[in-house]
């Protein structure tokens, strides 16, 4: 499974934990993982964005917790957390869509500069990709 294999410590890592009474988080944090990671290829094609699932054991019931890091670590402090959907209510809102942390990532990787101009020309690039992802997924369906 790919929370399982040996970590490449010159890439990043997303860190998610997620309850495990809710059956179709694994199954979200999967999907979440390959959207992040098509993003960032369209981005930065260097860069594979690694996924550790649940790694210091079972976190809190109903927890959807989204943290990275630009190596692999141990320590959860030397993660940055990224999306926490703790105290979210419904269900539904527990878990983040790419669009609503893929700029976080981006800034916790370091992978945009400070300057607008590249903050503005990421986001038109992370749009545009995931629109063109949508487009062909939903015509794979049809």
């Amino acid at each position: 499974m790919s929370d399982k294999n040996a970590l490449n410590p010159h890439q990043p890592v997303l860190y998610i934990d997620h309850c495990r009474y809710r059956e179709n988080y694994r199954r979200e944090a999967l999907l979440l993982h390959a959207s992040l990671v098509e993003a960032l290829r369209a981005l930065h094609p260097h860069v594979n964005l690694q996924l550790r699932i649940n790694e210091n054991g079972p976190p809190e019931e109903g927890a959807f917790e989204v943290a990275i890091a630009a190596t692999p670590t141990e320590s959860s402090s030397d993660r940055r957390q990224i999306w926490t959907g703790l105290r979210r209510v419904p269900f539904a809102s527990k878990v983040p869509h790419v669009d609503d942390i893929i700029t976080s990532v981006c800034h916790a990787l370091n992978l945009v500069g400070d300057d607008d101009s590249t903050k503005k020309e990421l986001h038109r690039k992370i749009m545009s990709n995931l629109r063109r992802s949508r487009n062909i997924h939903n015509a794979e369906e049809e």
